[in-house]
């Protein structure tokens, strides 16, 4: 299998995307599959959904359902966020066209997909754009059992910003521990990828994954998180603390 980037949670920073998309270009991978949350807490949407246009493939998330259907289970902030992104995908000034062609992107994005027994999903294969898998739930054996009863072999998820890797046994691993190298066996795993535009692992470089079929390896990107910072600060209609997370990683 060649090397494909697999990459979650971008959310509006193009700062942090453009420093992911040219670390993986340095590797002469071409190969890029997005988990969802594309859009939502950053203030660059439009930028990053032409640069996802072009991955091989890219499902939805809870933000990009938020945005097309209802922001259910969002906070103020979150939802805030939401709405500004709706009138930047609508701005008058921008082409009607390529309006059109955001909007259809997003709406014609589906809820997984799977290949070789291999499941990429955004949150878990119960709810796949809205539940939450974290480390804490490891204590949830009735939980864990379900979804691991729903996975033929691996599963690639995103969603809470946390990389790491599930085990049907009950465990989560940091990538810190295995030198961020997962080893796949015959064993099932649910795998993290991290996120690209806000990681909330108390480590601001930007994150994602490269597998081969064989291994998972986790990468962390510098990025320009200051650039970042200021045009959220700059857009009094995005939250502040959407800024300052950034800076810390959390």
């Amino acid at each position: 299998m060649p090397e494909r980037a697999i990459i979650s949670d971008i959310h509006s920073n193009i700062d942090a995307l453009e420093a992911v998309l040219k670390d993986i270009e340095s590797k002469g991978i071409t190969d890029i599959y997005c988990l969802g949350d594309v859009i939502g807490y950053g203030p660059n949407p439009r930028e990053c959904i032409l640069r996802a246009r072009h991955f091989n493939d890219c499902i939805r998330g809870n933000h990009e359902d938020a945005l097309l259907f209802i922001a259910a289970d969002f906070n103020m902030e979150a939802a805030r966020s939401i709405e500004w992104t709706r009138k930047q995908l609508n701005r008058k000034e921008a082409p009607k066209e390529e309006n059109h062609s955001m909007w259809n992107f997003l709406g014609d994005l589906g809820d997984r997909m799977v290949e070789d027994k291999v499941l990429y999903i955004h949150g878990s294969p119960r709810v796949p754009t809205r539940e939450y898998v974290r480390p804490a739930d490891c204590h949830d054996h009735e939980k864990m059992d379900e979804i691991f009863s729903m996975i033929d072999h691996l599963c690639f998820v995103g969603h809470t910003h946390e990389p790491g890797v599930f085990t049907p046994d009950h465990k989560f691993i940091f990538p810190k521990q295995i030198a961020y190298t997962y080893k796949v066996t015959e064993q099932k795993a649910l795998i993290n990828v991290g996120s690209v535009g806000q990681p909330r692992d108390r480590d601001p470089r930007a994150c994602y994954v490269i597998f081969d079929g064989e291994t998972v390896r986790y990468n962390r990107v510098v990025y320009d998180v200051e650039s970042a910072m200021k045009k959220i600060l700059a857009t009094k209609e995005l939250p502040e603390y959407h800024a300052l997370r950034l800076k810390d990683g959390r």
